[in-house]
């Protein structure tokens, strides 16, 4: 008499058993928070305020080079520190 082999299928789909447990652990809570994400807004805001200030005034006539708007304060001075100071804001949100 010749046996017959059985054939044996494997799969790798979870049992009911691994699938009821995953759906029953609770929810995993957010890394970042509303607090970091308002946070992450404004020092995005305040990088955005300071390439706006940095574009600065524009000149009427193209061919007159005015040293007052290219080497202002506005330009060299305070579009820079608030630019820092967003990125400053971006770090704070990141490791609060």
């Amino acid at each position: 008499m010749s046996k017959k082999k059985k054939k044996v299928i494997v799969t790798t789909s979870t049992t009911p058993a691994k699938k009821r447990s995953q759906a029953m652990s609770p929810p995993k809570e957010m890394t970042f928070g509303k607090e970091n994400f308002k946070w992450l807004g404004i020092g995005i805001a305040l990088i955005v305020v300071g390439m706006l200030l940095m574009i600065g005034g524009f000149n009427e006539n193209p061919n007159i080079w005015d040293e007052s708007k290219i080497y202002g304060f506005q330009r060299t001075v305070l579009a820079p520190i608030v630019i820092l100071s967003g990125l400053v804001v971006n770090i704070y949100a990141l490791f609060k």
